[in-house]
C-alpha cells in the first residue's frame, strides 16, 4: 500500500474533524422554546438541519411535496431525540408539524402560509433551504423559469406572508441558503426572459447561478427593509459549500453521477459540516452577526462585486412585478387570497 499521500490525507482528515469540533454540541438545548421552519426538509441539508434543531429542543415545521416522504422525514427526525419522554420537553406531536406545499404553485403557497399561521403563534427562524439544480429549461405552473421560481421567488413570497409570525418573535432570523456558484452569474435576466415570454441563451448551470445570485441580492434588500420596518428580524445568506448526501443535481444522468461519486466524496463536505452555518446563524448572539451578510460556517464572507445595493433593489422590484403577473394570470384565486397578496407586498413597502 502506498503511503506517499498519507500525510496530506491525514492533515485533511484532522482539518475536517477540527471544523466539526467547532460546531455547537448536539446535546445542548439552545433552541428550547424556539419555532423553526425549514423548506426542503425531507432530504439532504434540510432534513439534517431539522434533526439538529429538533434535538436542540426546537419545535420544527417541515415542508414536503409528497406526504409519504414527509411522514418518512418525521420518523427520521423523531429518531434523533432522546428527550421525547421528558414531560418538560413537549411531546413529539407538539414539536413536529408537517405541511404539504408546492412552493412554485402560488395558491398552494398561500394556503401553506395560512396553515402555518393557524398552527403556531410565532416563528423564530425560517430557513429558505429548498432548491433545484441542473434542470433542462422548463417553467413552473405560474410560467416562471423553474430554478428562479423555486430557489428565489417562492421564498420571497413566503417570507412576505410570514412576516407577522416573525415579528411576533422577540429576535427572529431568516436564513437564505445560497451557493458559491452565484459567482458564475454577472447579472439577472430580464422579466420577459424569466417569465418565458422571450428566448434566451439558457444553460442549466447558468440558470442555477442566477438563482443563487438572486438569493444574495434578496438577502441584502430584505436586510435594509427589515432594519427600517422590523428591526427585531434579521436575515443572513448561508453558503454551505459543496456537500455530499443532498439531492441537488438529481436530474443529472445516473451513470455520470455514479462515475463521479468517488471524486465527489473526496472533495465534498459532510452534512454536519454543511449545516454548520445554519446552526451558527440561528443560535449565535445577534450582535456577533451582521444582518444582510454572507456566512460560511461561522465566518462572514465578502460578497462579489455583482452583489450591489442597486442590483438588489432591481431584484426586489422584479420580484414584486413577477408576483403581480402571477396573480393577474390566476383567475381561480379567491378574494381572500388576493387580499393576502396585497397585504404581503405592502408589509415592507416604503
Amino acid at each position: 500500500v502506498s503511503t506517499v499521500n498519507l500525510p496530506s490525507k491525514l492533515g485533511a482528515l484532522i482539518s475536517s474533524y477540527g471544523r466539526l469540533l467547532d460546531m455547537p454540541s448536539d446535546e445542548d438545548d439552545s433552541m428550547r422554546g424556539k419555532v423553526v421552519l425549514i423548506t426542503g426538509s425531507t432530504s439532504g441539508l434540510g432534513l439534517h438541519a431539522t434533526k439538529a434543531f429538533y434535538k436542540r429542543g426546537a419545535t420544527v415545521l417541515l415542508t414536503c411535496r409528497d406526504h409519504v416522504r414527509g411522514r418518512s422525514a418525521i420518523e427520521a427526525v423523531k429518531g434523533v431525540s432522546k428527550n421525547d419522554s421528558d414531560p418538560t420537553a413537549g411531546g413529539e406531536a407538539e414539536r413536529i408539524h408537517l405541511f404539504e406545499v408546492e412552493l412554485t404553485d402560488y395558491q398552494s403557497l398561500l394556503v401553506f402560509t395560512q396553515e402555518v399561521t393557524k398552527t403556531v403563534q410565532k416563528i423564530d427562524v425560517v430557513i429558505c433551504n429548498a432548491g433545484v439544480m441542473g434542470l433542462p429549461f422548463e417553467v413552473s405552473r405560474e410560467g416562471v423559469e423553474r430554478h428562479f421560481h423555486t430557489n428565489h421567488l417562492s421564498h420571497f413570497v413566503m417570507i412576505n406572508q410570514l412576516l407577522p409570525l416573525l415579528s411576533a418573535s422577540p429576535s427572529a432570523r431568516v436564513l437564505v441558503v445560497t451557493s458559491g456558484l452565484y459567482k458564475g452569474a454577472d447579472r439577472l435576466p430580464s422579466l420577459k426572459q424569466l417569465m418565458a415570454e422571450t428566448t434566451w441563451d439558457y444553460e442549466s448551470r447558468k440558470a442555477y447561478a442566477i438563482s443563487k445570485l438572486a438569493n444574495c441580492l434578496y438577502t441584502k434588500a430584505l436586510a435594509r427593509r427589515l432594519e427600517a420596518k422590523l428591526p427585531t428580524v434579521s436575515v443572513y445568506a448561508i453558503r454551505p459549500g459543496f456537500v455530499r448526501g443532498t439531492e441537488l443535481g438529481r436530474e443529472t444522468h445516473w451513470l455520470l453521477r455514479k462515475v463521479a461519486a468517488p471524486l465527489i466524496w473526496m472533495v465534498s463536505r459532510s452534512l454536519d459540516q454543511g449545516i454548520a452555518g445554519y446552526i451558527h446563524c440561528a443560535t449565535a448572539p445577534k450582535d456577533e452577526l451582521k444582518s444582510g451578510g454572507l456566512f460560511f460556517d461561522a465566518k462572514e464572507e465578502q460578497y462579489e462585486e455583482t452583489v450591489t445595493d442597486e442590483e438588489s433593489e432591481h431584484l426586489w422590484r422584479l420580484s414584486l412585478e413577477m408576483e403581480e403577473i402571477i396573480v393577474r394570470r390566476r383567475e381561480t384565486l379567491s378574494d381572500e387570497e388576493r387580499r393576502l397578496f396585497q397585504e404581503g407586498r405592502q408589509r415592507l413597502s416604503p
